[in-house]
């Protein structure tokens, strides 16, 4: 086990499932670390761990599957950089219809993956380190494909801490590599969402998924889902 005893590591997370696991492989390679769990879409929180950023101690960033778009003062605190494990693959930004857009717009894509990357001011725009793709089967489901997605980001999360932990060099061990984020499938609304969901055929299995982001009537802001 390496405890790299030199950084302080604010590691920022939106999925609830994992805090536990996440805490505990932090805590394995960096001797200093603070967790931060924000709800995705709760805006009535949001104030409340931005708040809780501004006052913890951290010269080095891990975002895992993170809603909160950090700020140039934020990433101007992280010395030893700031990075991020993103739950698609560079040819899909932002968060809205990622995980769906394999499923039922597949004649933009047909494979979804997870890539890692230095974060800067803009949303999924930086440097990128690491991508793994994979194909999706025609017969997938949206939820198979956030499953599969949340899995990978896990093994990258553990690879990226254990290489940090060793280095003294912070987010600088990792070298960008020849891949570029698309410049247009990115930064989606529902408005994008719902036209996707329109073009599929009425008896396709998608209308019957409502998974956060990815359906028109699973959006993430109060009461949350808008069907209910």
């Amino acid at each position: 086990m390496t405890q790299n005893s030199d950084y302080k590591v604010l590691i920022l997370t939106s999925d609830p499932d994992t805090i536990d696991q996440v805490t505990d492989i932090g805590s394995r390679h960096f001797e200093n670390t603070t967790v931060l769990f924000w709800e995705m879409g709760n805006m009535s929180t949001k104030p409340v761990v931005l708040q809780q950023i501004e006052d913890t101690p951290y010269n080095l960033i891990v975002s895992y599957i993170n809603g909160i778009i950090l700020k140039h003062r934020h990433l101007d605190r992280a010395h030893f950089g700031a990075i991020n494990i993103h739950p698609a693959p560079p040819e899909h930004g932002g968060a809205w219809g990622i995980w769906s857009q394999p499923v039922i717009d597949r004649a933009f894509r047909t494979h979804h993956g997870v890539t890692v990357h230095e974060m800067d001011e803009d949303i999924d725009h930086g440097p990128i380190y690491q991508v793994k793709r994979w194909e999706v089967g025609e017969d997938a489901t949206i939820q198979s494909v956030v499953e599969r997605s949340f899995g990978e980001c896990m093994g990258a999360y553990e690879q990226v801490t254990k290489e940090l932990g060793r280095s003294p060099s912070g987010t600088r061990c990792f070298n960008p590599i020849d891949e570029e984020w698309h410049p247009t499938n990115r930064n989606h609304s529902v408005v994008d969402v719902r036209q996707w969901f329109e073009a599929l055929e009425p008896s396709h299995p998608a209308h019957d998924e409502r998974v956060p982001f990815n359906h028109p009537h699973a959006i993430m802001s109060p009461p949350y889902f808008d069907d209910a």
